[in-house]
């Protein structure tokens, strides 16, 4: 038997952080993850944005977030040699004259200063971007590029013997004293598998709700001069730009769609004043939850049995803030905060497991 500290069940954006944040306060772990399960992940763009929705908006907790998203992909990357964290300003076009007026009055707000770049009142890169009215550059703001971020953290697990490429049979892992799973005694594991909790045996009565994405991959014309959002993101990936996404609730297909696609382009045609020709397009299923706060905490009988879950859209920017206040609670340092704690979902659970 091998023994460890936590067993980390699910690599995604979740799992990545949290197996970062625990072994770099010396504990021992090992990551149990299929990379070809983590499609969400992996066709994720990777954008954090602190100023988001229809009525552009801060989104709930950014500045605790974004100094810290900042901090921890800053460092990974130094650390770990892979260039995948890309601060960069996005520009958002008003959509009218009346958004235009409100956003003036916005950007004098002190609570919005640090994440308003810049205020235009006229059109700018127009050659590029419909914008008649102007639009906002947004500060602490960019992408991550998820894959080689996640390759990059499996390898470094690798080279510690803390990773293990495997499906786990969720009927063999046992909860006492300790946590037994096969060849493996751990003092906790911790779920961070996603969708893949609703059919499993420990997690399985938390309300998470599948939203499936689908992303394009385009060229243009020329190389576009600023991360631009409007309906839809723009985010440079290699010689192409990641375009997204959808937001369909079931029933939907496990698959592209004709409809998918033609929303996307059409999204586009109303941002781009430039040309562009789509190349591929993929899909994904994201875990959110009824209130929109991410799922962190223990089995309701089993203080040993954890979970991590729930981050939705904005996993890239939500997993390093929560992987710090999880670790921190693991380690017996601090209680998770009540909007994301899941005993506000223990009502769920029937105990007949």
């Amino acid at each position: 038997m091998r023994s460890i500290d936590f067993l980390i069940i699910g690599q995604g954006l979740a799992g990545s952080a949290l197996a970062w944040e625990l072994v770099h306060r010396g504990k021992k772990v090992m990551v149990i993850d299929e990379p070809e399960a983590n499609r969400s992940s992996t066709i994720a763009a990777g954008l954090f944005n602190p100023i988001t929705g229809r009525v552009m908006t801060k989104t709930w907790l950014a500045d605790q977030l974004f100094p810290e998203l900042h901090r921890f992909y800053a460092t990974a990357s130094s650390e770990l040699h892979q260039p995948f964290f890309h601060p960069d300003t996005i520009y958002r076009p008003f959509i009218s004259i009346l958004e235009q007026e409100q956003w003036k009055l916005k950007s004098a707000d002190p609570s919005m200063l640090p994440f308003v770049k810049r205020f235009h009142e006229t059109s700018q890169w127009s050659h590029q971007v419909k914008n008649s009215w102007g639009g906002i550059e947004i500060a602490h703001s960019g992408y991550i590029d998820t894959n080689m971020w996640m390759k990059a953290i499996r390898n470094w697990l690798i080279l510690s013997d803390s990773f293990m490429q495997a499906h786990v049979e969720e009927s063999e892992l046992h909860a006492g004293e300790g946590i037994h799973y096969k060849e493996l005694d751990a003092g906790s594991v911790i779920f961070c598998n996603g969708l893949g909790a609703s059919s499993g045996y420990w997690f399985n009565w938390l309300p998470l709700k599948p939203l499936k994405g689908q992303t394009l991959r385009i060229t243009t014309r020329e190389n576009l001069e600023r991360i631009y959002s409007r309906g839809v993101f723009m985010v440079p990936s290699g010689n192409e730009y990641a375009v997204g996404a959808t937001y369909e609730h079931p029933p939907f297909e496990q698959q592209v769609t004709p409809a998918g696609k033609a929303l996307l382009v059409e999204k586009l045609e109303g941002l781009l004043a430039t040309s562009f020709d789509v190349v591929h397009q993929d899909w994904g299923i994201r875990p959110t939850t009824p209130d929109r706060r991410p799922m962190l905490g223990q089995h309701p009988q089993h203080n040993n049995v954890w979970v991590f879950n729930g981050l939705g859209t904005k996993g890239v920017s939500l997993a390093p803030y929560f992987a710090r206040q999880l670790a921190d609670c693991l380690m017996g340092q601090a209680s998770l905060p009540s909007a994301v704690n899941i005993s506000r979902f223990y009502a769920l659970y029937s105990g007949s497991r």
